[in-house]
């Protein structure tokens, strides 16, 4: 009799057991400042919970979880205990690009509804809970129309967004689970009782719509298949828009504290950059505004809270919701399934590069084949989630082929810069050509990596059908003397032909087996060396009509690889478009007249031509700025006829003893360079309490170029002062101060002498912390 009553006691933990065990598997996540992790699962038992971490993080990084990690649900802390995998504390390095963990919490109630994921570093993953409950009432839900498959409504305590609006709730009522709300200057809306887990919702005089809610994080699938193909084409048309509504719903204080601006980013494919429209949001995260588009376009949505792209297509209007409480994003408005489907099915990130380590080691061959693997695995996945969402539209479909097609593109061409003397072989540069850009989905704004891609692609066809740059030059200057432009010295005769030889031998060299410090070293001295320091001082004194006939010949060759690949006219356009936008942005000045003669006469796109046209007028207007009167601009002449680089950079200085000298060598052809002068005024202000002086050295820069982009950033102020020195004076001062690379920033103490110290002003905190220890 014992036993019996024995075995029903155990009968009866075991029952209790399994009644305690609640498992999460379809986990919903409000906001994340870290977005790289993702909860997959939740198991609540007695003892404890678990919650099943994936982080997706470049292999070789470091991650780590503290030991005071906890979960924070009703108030209360549970927590962490153990950790598979990691150590808590120390950190872990990636060994692959996904990690997938389980960490152990002090066990939480198995009434909970959600909970948070806290650590004190500042890690915040919110409101994570189960996709499978259905709500209770109707306040906080979103609801779908089963018909169409379509987001109908949304309604939240004092609010309903509908048909692309945040209305008002001016009154609700509820009766036996049935609800009617009344809105401000809007329809009256009747829902209806939940029946079989669906509400019956009339808006206004509209019929009655059968709604069933949004529990899983994006809207779910559509219920009938969608076989239209092709993406809106308006022709690369200016002035064209699309109309951007939304909510930020919810945020908490550390999403507010990145900005009170909405912001989306497209790619700008003149100017190869991306570029970011904003609207302002209301106290509730409120946002409308209308952003110019120049086709459809990825769309990379405030990145820094959202972490979502999607596609913009002109003409259309879109209502963007992103909660943070329920931790769902939808859309709402103007054909919005494919924008639906890329939330609940985003493709792969595929950011195949050679790695600094393996320059050298891989070879072409071998990274077109791991660019082939990540394809091939990212489209296997796709027929994947085709099997199990066999309803996904045909453009969905079509979009991520292409990503997939353009992102190899942009990887392939990419590796052109890690591959010694960037040399691809025939086979590696068919395929690009071959299966990559002629099967480029249109309109070519489509994916934000084809700018690179088409980029890098032109490029290099033109850098190697053009044949070596050194005789192009040689001959170029050679013309130009037959034509009295100028006379040359023998020096300057001899350098010309002697450049070709040792760029010959350096292209050589660098194709070795070598590591890529001797690499460097070999690119350096070639770069230091008598031969080069006098042909860019010929560079300089030939000026324009040197860089003039230079760049002709270079659209003229840009045109025949063009023709050469089979471009229609609008890419031809564009790549076109994009290489006078190039010209003027890498010299800060406008085209001569014979460049823009062309760019008129070849250029047939209304705003591919309106693109050019928008720069040449800037630099125009910003040409005729003077600021001779700031006195910020210094002429040589307290060098003139120096030759050594240690004495001139002591003349330069000399009336600045017993001050801090900022140094910074820079060049009017140097991205990063003028990347780091636009934030100069920002600079400035930073270090204002230190009395530095500021002395800028021009490296190569033609007269126009340097004074445009000192006006166009505002580099100016009673403590700073400019120099463009002649070109054997700069090239002797960057070799006392041994510049290998630009920008160089160097700090000279209240005596003159050249500080070894790190005095980058692009890390401005960094910088002032240096500066407060010599006081």
């Amino acid at each position: 009799m014992k036993k019996i009553i024995l075995s029903a006691f155990l009968a009866l933990i075991a029952l209790t057991s399994q009644a305690q065990e609640i498992i999460w598997n379809d986990i919903v996540m409000g906001y994340a400042n870290v977005p790289i992790i993702k909860v997959n699962r939740v198991a609540m038992y007695t003892d404890r919970t678990d919650v099943d971490l994936q982080i997706n993080f470049r292999k070789g990084q470091q991650i780590g979880f503290m030991p005071g990690t906890a979960l924070k649900a009703d108030g209360k802390e549970y927590k962490v205990t153990e950790a598979t995998v990691i150590k808590l504390g120390e950190p872990y390095m990636m060994t692959e690009d996904t990690l997938k963990l389980t960490m152990s919490f002090e066990p939480l109630p198995v009434t909970t509804q959600k909970f948070d994921f806290m650590s004190p570093d500042g890690l915040q993953l919110l409101n994570i809970r189960n996709a499978n409950c259905l709500p209770e009432g109707i306040t906080h839900t979103y609801w779908r129309n089963e018909a169409t498959g379509d987001w109908l409504i949304g309604i939240t305590p004092q609010h309903v967004i509908y048909k692309n609006k945040v209305w008002d709730i001016v009154s609700q009522t509820e009766k036996k689970d049935t609800y009617t709300l009344t809105l401000a200057d809007g329809p009256a809306i009747m829902v209806g009782k939940m029946k079989k887990g669906k509400r019956s919702i009339t808006i206004g005089k509209e019929k009655a719509v059968t709604c069933s809610p949004i529990v899983t994080a994006a809207l779910p699938d559509y219920p009938t298949k969608d076989l239209r193909k092709g993406f809106v084409d308006n022709g690369y048309r200016t002035n064209d828009s699309v109309t951007i509504i939304g909510w930020l719903k919810d945020m908490p204080k550390v999403a507010w504290e990145r900005g009170k601006e909405f912001g989306i980013g497209i790619e700008n494919i003149f100017s190869d950059k991306e570029e970011s429209s904003y609207a302002k949001m209301d106290s509730l995260g409120r946002f409308s505004f209308k952003m110019p588009i120049l086709n459809s376009s990825q769309a990379f949505l405030d990145w820094g809270r959202t972490t979502k792209s999607t596609l913009l297509e002109p003409g259309k209007t879109y209502f963007f919701l992103y909660d943070f409480l329920t931790g769902q994003t939808l859309w709402m408005g103007d054909d919005v399934r494919l924008q639906n489907e890329l939330l609940a099915h985003p493709h792969d990130w595929n950011n195949d590069r050679i790695e600094d380590k393996e320059e050298g080691k891989v070879t072409a061959m071998q990274f077109k084949a791991r660019t082939d693997d990540s394809r091939a695995a990212s489209m296997t996945k796709l027929q994947n989630c085709l099997a199990q969402h066999p309803n996904l539209s045909q453009r969905y479909i079509d979009y991520l082929s292409g990503y997939y097609l353009t992102s190899q593109g942009e990887a392939m061409m990419q590796a052109r810069y890690s591959i010694p003397g960037y040399d691809l072989p025939k086979e590696y540069m068919d395929y690009v050509g071959n299966e990559l850009w002629k099967k480029a989905c249109k309109p070519y704004t489509l994916y934000r990596d084809f700018s690179t891609f088409v980029r890098d692609y032109l490029n290099h066809l033109r850098d190697t059908q053009q044949g070596d740059w050194g005789i192009h030059f040689r001959n170029t200057v050679l013309r130009l003397e037959q034509q009295g432009m100028v006379t040359l010295t023998d020096k300057e005769r001899e350098a010309l032909n002697q450049y070709i030889i040792m760029h010959n031998q350096l292209k050589a060299g660098v194709k070795n087996d070598i590591s890529q410090q001797e690499r460097d070293s070999l690119i350096n001295a070639f770069n230091s060396s008598e031969t080069v320091t006098t042909l860019n001082a010929l560079i300089v004194r030939m000026g324009d009509p040197l860089q003039d006939e230079m760049n002709l010949t270079g659209y003229r060759q840009t045109m025949e690889v063009l023709d050469s690949v089979g471009c229609d006219r609008a890419l031809r356009d564009i790549s076109l478009a994009r290489q006078f936008c190039r010209a003027i942005n890498e010299k800060r000045t406008i085209l001569p007249p014979a460049a823009m003669n062309m760019m008129n006469l070849e250029v047939q796109l209304p705003s591919a031509k309106a693109a050019v046209m928008a720069l040449q007028n800037k630099y125009l207007e910003i040409q005729q700025r003077d600021i001779t009167k700031s006195g910020n601009l210094k002429t040589n002449d307290d060098v003139a006829n120096m030759s050594d680089g240690e004495q001139i950079l002591r003349k330069l200085t000399e009336p600045y003893r017993g001050r801090l000298v900022l140094l910074d060598i820079w060049g009017t052809w140097c991205g990063p360079c003028k990347l780091a002068l636009s934030h100069s005024q920002e600079e400035y202000e930073r270090l204002k309490d230190y009395n530095l002086v500021y002395l800028y050295l021009a490296n190569r820069s033609p007269e126009d170029g340097w004074k445009n982009v000192i006006k166009e950033y505002n580099v100016v102020g009673e403590n700073v002062v400019h120099y463009n020195l002649p070109a054997y004076q700069q090239s002797a001062v960057e070799h006392f101060l041994q510049v290998h690379s630009f920008p160089t920033y160097k700090l000279i103490d209240r005596d003159g002498k050249v500080l070894d110290v790190n005095a980058d002003p692009r890390d401005l905190e960094g910088l002032a912390k240096l500066l407060d220890q010599m006081k």
